[in-house]
């Protein structure tokens, strides 16, 4: 009987908790994380964003190119961008070397911010879109070539999302200044990160 009379009474406060948390949106937030900030575009604008001014750079081995994911890019003790992945796709006409980054912000009920190679912005308060803002160049035998962007995702991840380049230009590999059996080091730095905050209206 004492175990019904507590089921009784605690079925309707476990109910109600989680109404609670619904509708504080407690619930969405450990769903969604920073998306869920992002599309709540009644509460939250992306207004306040800018680009970062600086340069960050890396040096990349390509006689082993599992040894560097993981390596930071960008870290100041709230925001990090580290390589997720790098690979050769052994062929010239799909880009040869790639390489991915992700990128990790931080959310909560009061807001978002993420820094990242893409501005995720909202147009006329409904629509959403991301763009590459971020620019690479990479450094190799003395010579700097123009990185071009491979992709930029969405908010894919409860913490942010991830971007990628093409390490070197078609025509470095067209000129044979590059193969696609390199084994030095690459310096690649990246500019115009862009910082993404969703706050307040």
């Amino acid at each position: 009987m004492n175990a019904k009379k507590t089921l009784y009474i605690s079925t309707p406060i476990v109910v109600l908790i989680v109404l609670i948390f619904w509708l504080t949106g407690f619930i969405g937030l450990w769903n969604e994380g920073i998306a869920y900030v992002a599309n709540n575009t009644k509460k939250f604008t992306t207004q306040e964003g800018h680009i970062l001014q600086g340069k960050y750079s890396i040096s990349i081995d390509l006689s082993d190119l599992e040894s560097n994911i993981g390596k930071v890019l960008y870290n100041d003790g709230t925001y990090k961008i580290y390589v997720s992945w790098i690979d050769n796709t052994g062929s010239i006409n799909s880009g040869g070397y790639r390489i991915g980054f992700r990128s990790r912000g931080q959310y909560s009920l009061a807001g978002a911010s993420l820094i990242s190679g893409g501005q995720h912005a909202t147009i006329n308060g409904n629509t959403f879109t991301t763009n590459m803002i971020a620019k690479m160049t990479a450094e190799y035998k003395n010579e700097i070539y123009t990185s071009s962007v491979s992709g930029v995702s969405g908010l894919n991840y409860k913490d942010g999302d991830d971007f990628s380049f093409y390490i070197f230009p078609n025509d470095s590999y067209e000129k044979k200044e590059i193969s696609l059996n390199e084994t030095g080091i690459v310096n690649l730095t990246v500019t115009d990160l862009y910082k993404n905050i969703w706050s307040t209206i």
